[in-house]
């Protein structure tokens, strides 16, 4: 019950495009890779997958609101 309360309020929060990358990589366990390839990621650095950097970032966003949506909501898990 806990986390479809945090899911649908990330969905109010987030934009659709990123709540189906939040989706894809904490719901439907996608690899950074695949999810790179849905957003159209290219790389020019060799040995590196396509925008790692970018999807690093929102990771960290998704953690930090989900957090943040924990403390203001009351939720326990």
């Amino acid at each position: 019950n806990a986390v479809l309360r945090v899911q649908d309020q990330l969905k109010k929060d987030l934009s659709d495009k990123h709540f189906k990358i939040y989706q894809m990589l904490f719901i439907e366990n996608k690899t950074e890779d695949e999810v790179a390839k849905f957003l159209g990621y290219k790389t020019n650095e060799k040995g590196r997958s396509a925008g790692y950097k970018q999807i690093k970032n929102m990771r960290k966003f998704f953690k930090e609101k989900v957090t943040k949506i924990i403390k203001n909501k009351d939720i326990i898990f």
